[in-house]
C-alpha cells in the first residue's frame, strides 16, 4: 500500500513539474512571438510557428491564431480568409468561439465585406449571447448598411466612457454622421477619436 502511495505521489509530482515546464516554455515562446510581431519580422515568425519545437508545446489552434495576427498586419487577404475558415470550426468552447468570431467580424466589417459578415452573424446568433449580438448588429448597421440609427446611444454619456471605448464610439459616430451627410459633425468626431488615441500614447 505504501509503495502505491509513493508511486502516486511521484506521478503527481512529475505531472505538476511537466505542466510547470511547459507553461514556462510557452510563456517564453509567446514573448518571442510578440517581439517578432512588434518588429515586423514576419518571415522569422512563420518559421518559428511551423518549427517542430513550437508544434511540440502549442496546440494547432494557438499557432494558427498567432499566424492570423501576422497575416492581418501584412494585409494578406486570401490567407487571412483561409486562416479564419480554419480557426472558426476549431474553436470548441463558448469563450473561444466568441473571441474568434468577434475578431473575424471586426476584420470583415471594417473591410466592408458584407458576404463574410452575414456568415459570421449567423454563427454568432448560435452562441446565445445578446451583448455581442447587439454590438455586432450595430456595427453591421453602421459599416455595412451605412445607417445612422445609433447616434443617440453612442453620444449618451460619451464623456463618462473609458478612453478606448470613446475612441471606438467617436469613430463610429464619425462614420454615422458621414452616412447622414453631416460632414462637419463627421470631421468633429474623427478629430476626437484621433486626439484620444494620441492622448492614450502619452
Amino acid at each position: 500500500m505504501r509503495n502505491i502511495l509513493v508511486l502516486i505521489g511521484i506521478i503527481v509530482f512529475v505531472a505538476v513539474l511537466i505542466s510547470f515546464v511547459l507553461q514556462f516554455l510557452r510563456n517564453s515562446k509567446q514573448k518571442q512571438f510578440m517581439y517578432l510581431l512588434q518588429n515586423n519580422e514576419f518571415d522569422t515568425l512563420y518559421k518559428k510557428i511551423d518549427s517542430f519545437y513550437t508544434k511540440s508545446i502549442f496546440p494547432e489552434y494557438n499557432r494558427e491564431y498567432v499566424r492570423l495576427n501576422a497575416l492581418i498586419m501584412q494585409d494578406r487577404k486570401e490567407e487571412i480568409d483561409a486562416t479564419f475558415d480554419k480557426l472558426i470550426p476549431m474553436a470548441k468552447d463558448k469563450n473561444a468561439k466568441i473571441d474568434i468570431l468577434d475578431k473575424a467580424f471586426g476584420y470583415y466589417v471594417y473591410d466592408e465585406n458584407q458576404e463574410k459578415c452575414d456568415q459570421i452573424i449567423k454563427e454568432i446568433e448560435k452562441l446565445d449571447d445578446e451583448k455581442i449580438l447587439k454590438h455586432t448588429k450595430m456595427m453591421y448597421d453602421i459599416m455595412i448598411l451605412k445607417k445612422s440609427n445609433h447616434i443617440k446611444e453612442l453620444e449618451k454619456d460619451f464623456d463618462k466612457q473609458p478612453v478606448m471605448q470613446r475612441v471606438t464610439n467617436a469613430y463610429l459616430l464619425s462614420v454615422q454622421y458621414k452616412n447622414k451627410g453631416n460632414e462637419e459633425k463627421a470631421q468633429y468626431y474623427e478629430n476626437v477619436s484621433k486626439s484620444l488615441v494620441e492622448g492614450s500614447k502619452g
